[in-house]
């Protein structure tokens, strides 16, 4: 899962602390950023979950030790990344999604829209509680995907712009701006489904569904 140490004194390669980054918040700590950065938040995180396990509190992880092994083991705690800030949204796509919609960003500012991102990566419990509320059709969606090791890695993303989120008639116009634009990259656009789904857009066909949940051990 990792290659090298991280944390206090560790080789800290940027991929390596981004996963355990990741790892930290799936088990409900809050690491910093999701950038590939080590700093004192996060070796203080890492001496935080440390305490919990019982582990002596170095603050840091190496490839298998301890920490590592019983950061994989503990049940996830995630909490509502519809919370997340815009930089964690977006670090919680797949990456070669992220790529897209970082470029469409950038398109719809060239436009002149605000565009955000409502949600990137959601846990299954929140798709589930959506399902029963009746707001999505679904009880797995791209939201939803994640690496074999339970890692956010989404194929959906919902954009708004900043000043008008669903409010009619503004929010329509930057819709359509949006799903112009995504399918001019390849993406799917929610709006042109039977249920509407304004601010979606995807990086996968819906027949790739089922495979993207088995990938997802979900």
């Amino acid at each position: 899962m990792i290659e090298a140490s991280v944390g206090q004194g560790g080789d800290n390669r940027a991929a390596d602390v981004r996963t355990v980054q990741w790892l930290l918040l799936r088990v409900g700590i809050e690491p910093g950023g999701i950038d590939g950065i080590v700093g004192p938040r996060l070796i203080a995180a890492i001496r935080t979950v440390q305490d919990r396990f019982g582990i002596d509190p170095d603050g840091r992880i190496d490839p298998g030790g301890a920490t590592l092994a019983r950061l994989r083991a503990a049940p996830a705690r995630w909490a509502d990344s519809n919370d997340w800030p815009e930089a964690r949204k977006l670090a919680s796509l797949h990456p070669q999604f992220r790529r897209q919609v970082v470029t469409l960003i950038d398109r719809l500012r060239d436009d002149g829209f605000r565009p955000v991102v409502v949600y990137g990566w959601r846990s299954v419990a929140v798709q589930e509680r959506l399902f029963r509320a009746g707001t999505s059709k679904v009880t797995f969606s791209f939201h939803n995907a994640q690496t074999p090791d339970g890692l956010p890695a989404a194929w959906a993303a919902d954009l708004v712009d900043e000043r008008w989120y669903w409010r009619e008639p503004d929010a329509h116009v930057f819709f359509r701006a949006l799903g112009k634009a995504a399918k001019a990259q390849g993406l799917i656009w929610g709006g042109d489904w039977k249920f509407r789904d304004w601010a979606h857009v995807q990086g996968r066909p819906n027949g790739d569904l089922a495979a993207v949940r088995r990938a997802s051990g979900a």
